[in-house]
């Protein structure tokens, strides 16, 4: 009994080891693995350039591929055997959902994808000049500073979507005080797009990258600063003005030794009804600049007693002088839009009773007409601004 007990124990496990050796040596038997990370390849963008349109946003750069495949090939199989691609061809304007194709090895299986579609944002494909400012940095020295002589460019075409072309305002060419000193040398600056908040905008091709900027170093001077203020005559409202006293300057030593004063461009405040700041242009001679410790100089207005209000009124307010009898005048559908800016007091009891409107039509004959809108108001003290200043007349 215990002898037939070792027999069948010696054939079961002569049976189990032959079941694993066949197991391991058959290559037909199932493997299953996952690639992560395949970049996905956007391609054709060329043809959208061709035709106006340019990808906004490709929001999936990568994504994960889950296989299967015999075993044998599963030391074989490899990443870069994978590659992941999104055609753009024939794209439209706004949001498109694309299907990722994935190219994979022979004999291997695609059991899933992360990502099967992707959203691709299309934008009209735009282009636009935009002007080069040129701004010092690192700059630790309060008596000189790098003096500007010559910039190669003042503008530069970009190119991309209209919707980031639109958001940049300016090209920033940093040029870095440290590297200028009391000889002449022109340095290559990099150009990097900004908003109007001085924040880089990205994706935005520019056809130079660089712009080359001549520098030297300048010593710099404070002098006293003229502004004109004009235009605060108004006796319904009082006008508090604040305007900066000095400006400091930079430019050779020569240049420097003959001003005594900066004056600036004249600043009328007679349309401000609401505390405001103005920026300063200050009249610079030849071979002088403002330095960077002066530079957006502004006024600042603050208002008291003045208000602004706004009306609305039709086609139906409008009087037409000079109508012959033989003709029937009529306005075409209008919207006239009215902000009235002033004395508190009297902006605050205004009615539409107050203004009225009028056109000439006088000497006109049939057809279609442009003619000038004409806005009057005999209230004192205020400001009107209304739009539009011109309608269309039918003369029948």
């Amino acid at each position: 009994m215990l002898k037939n007990n070792k027999i069948n124990f010696v054939f079961a496990l002569i049976a189990a080891i032959c079941l694993w050796a066949y197991v391991l040596g058959d290559d037909s038997s199932s493997y299953g693995g996952t690639i992560r990370n395949i970049p996905v390849n956007y391609i054709n963008a060329e043809t959208l350039e061709e035709a106006g349109l340019v990808v906004l946003e490709t929001p999936t750069e990568t994504v994960n591929v889950s296989y299967s495949g015999q075993r044998s090939l599963k030391n074989k199989v490899k990443a870069k055997d994978f590659k992941a691609t999104v055609d753009l061809e024939g794209l439209k304007e706004g949001e498109n959902t694309v299907k990722i194709l994935v190219e994979k090895p022979d004999n291997v299986d695609i059991k899933s994808i992360s990502v099967p579609k992707v959203t691709v944002f299309v934008d009209k494909l735009a282009e636009a000049y935009k002007p080069i400012e040129v701004s010092i940095i690192n700059q630790d020295n309060d008596d000189s500073e790098p003096y500007i002589v010559q910039v190669s460019r003042d503008s530069v075409r970009i190119r991309g979507a209209k919707t980031i072309v639109d958001r940049v305002d300016r090209l920033v060419a940093a040029v870095d005080a440290t590297k200028v000193g009391n000889a002449m040398k022109s340095l290559s600056i990099e150009l990097v797009p900004v908003d109007s908040k001085g924040e880089k905008v990205e994706n935005v091709r520019l056809e130079y990258d660089n712009v080359s900027v001549t520098t030297i170093m300048h010593n710099k001077k404070t002098v006293t600063l003229n502004v004109h203020v004009t235009g605060n005559s108004n006796a319904y409202i009082t006008r508090n003005i604040s305007v900066p006293k000095t400006i400091t300057i930079k430019g050779t030593d020569e240049a420097l030794s003959q001003i005594g004063s900066i004056s600036c461009e004249p600043v009328d405040v007679s349309d401000i009804f609401e505390d405001t700041i103005i920026d300063i242009k200050p009249i610079l001679p030849e071979g002088i600049e403002v330095a960077t410790d002066s530079q957006n100089l502004q006024v600042i207005v603050s208002v008291a007693g003045a208000a602004t209000r706004d009306f609305t009124f039709s086609e139906n307010d409008i009087v037409l002088e000079g109508v012959d009898e033989d003709t029937i005048p009529t306005v075409d559908n209008i919207t006239v839009k009215v902000s009235v800016s002033g004395n508190v007091e009297v902006i605050e009891q205004m009615t539409e009773s107050d203004f009225q409107f009028l056109a000439d039509v006088s000497g006109l004959e049939k057809g279609v007409h442009t003619v000038a809108l004409k806005c009057v108001c005999e209230n004192k003290g205020i400001e009107i601004e209304y739009n539009p200043s011109e309608i269309k007349v039918i003369i029948e």
